[in-house]
């Protein structure tokens, strides 16, 4: 089958980029080795930054729209600090039935999908690419990479980035009694356990997603951490289905395509280095990569090399100032910790990132102001 442009993986970043592609009239095929809709290990938090690059009514599979977090600090005995805004901070959701939305709604613009099949391998040819799955052989002018941070396509096509995740542990749990009712519209964030990391509590409609991550690729106690914090909150990590998955760090110096090949989303390893958060970089990604393979197949140009610079200027270099503040915030958490609770305008600059109100590297120039030359030098340099 001969076609425009070859998508791997029916996550956001994929089902963006072609659905944006279908309707143009190009002809694009998903590639998704699991059948939809499918579990993903993931907080679902779709954040007010993420909202803008969603074409899609999406209310229909949200769990529940969140106006107030707690951030805790684990190492402390003061009380949460809470953040209330008046418009929603973040809409939650299950990624399985996300995801499978955000499918449907390719498929409905015209793009082909195919579930259960996978890629095993990938050839870049001159004129060509062509993909071998466990069902058949395909050709097309370009294909997308959406196929997560550990996806067949960076692999194959030399632009795999390795060393350059953190790790994160999820359970999707009930909550004693009807702790679950207290939580709606609230989510916690609790700092300071484990190392350069953090936990969660996100309310579903029926469960609660509890997870804990951490930025360092090893740390031996971290699942005992993790059994530590979901008891905490009344939940034996015994009893539940454990789901693990990698965070690919964003703000590296990386190669996110090469000629007749794009990466997008968690493949390309654009996951907030402060926060974890990945959809919003994902949808906006795939977005990008569906307009930079359109402008090849009307100019002939398939270098791609300008999608690597709108991908440096419109997120990586935000995703650099991310980890700059990721490396103080992390790195300081007592000088934090007083921060949150003395200033609210911290806080508020903070969801105001995860609303899309502020850029990471406007809050990074105010950070600095904050802290201690020396400190600041060491991080510039970092």
């Amino acid at each position: 089958m001969v076609l425009d442009c070859i998508v791997v993986g029916a996550g956001p970043a994929g089902c963006t980029a072609a659905a944006r592609l279908a309707r143009a009239g190009i002809r694009v095929l998903v590639l998704e080795k699991h059948t939809l809709p499918r579990y993903k290990a993931c907080a679902g938090a779709v954040s007010g930054r993420a909202i803008k690059w969603l074409d899609v009514d999406f209310m229909p599979v949200v769990e529940d729209v969140i106006r107030k977090v707690k951030v805790k600090w684990a190492s402390g005995n003061q009380d949460p600090v809470e953040y209330v805004s008046d418009t929603p901070i973040a809409y939650l959701v299950m990624r399985a039935r996300f995801d499978h939305l955000l499918a449907q709604q390719a498929e409905a613009a015209g793009a082909a999908l195919h579930e259960g099949e996978k890629v095993e391998s990938i050839n870049v040819g001159e004129s060509a690419v062509e993909v071998r799955s466990n069902r058949s052989i395909y050709q097309a002018s370009v294909i997308i990479g959406a196929d997560g941070a550990i996806g067949v396509t960076a692999r194959q096509t030399g632009l795999y980035l390795p060393k350059a995740s953190g790790i994160a542990l999820e359970i999707e749990a009930q909550l004693p009694g009807d702790r679950l009712r207290n939580w709606k519209n609230t989510v916690l964030v609790s700092y300071g356990i484990p190392e350069y990391g953090y936990a969660w509590l996100f309310p579903k409609a029926e469960t609660a997603s509890i997870g804990m991550g951490t930025f360092l690729p090893r740390r031996p106690s971290f699942l005992q951490e993790f059994s530590q914090f979901a008891a905490s909150r009344g939940v034996e990590l015994n009893d539940q289905k454990l789901h693990a998955h990698p965070i690919p760090l964003g703000g590296k110096n990386r190669q996110f395509c090469r000629p007749r090949v794009l990466l997008a989303g968690d493949a390309a390893g654009l996951t907030d280095p402060l926060s974890g958060e990945g959809i919003a970089h994902a949808l906006h990604s795939g977005s990008l990569a569906a307009d930079h393979v359109l402008a090849a197949l009307e100019s002939g140009d398939f270098s791609m090399a300008r999608y690597q610079t709108a991908i440096e200027n419109e997120i990586n270099s935000q995703l650099r100032a991310a980890g700059k503040l990721s490396s103080a915030f992390y790195a300081y958490p007592q000088f934090f910790s007083h921060l949150f609770a003395n200033n609210q305008w911290v806080l508020q600059w903070y969801f105001e990132l995860v609303q899309g109100r502020r850029e990471y590297l406007n809050v990074w120039d105010l950070v600095k102001k904050l802290l201690d030359p020396r400190r600041v030098l060491r991080l510039n340099n970092s």
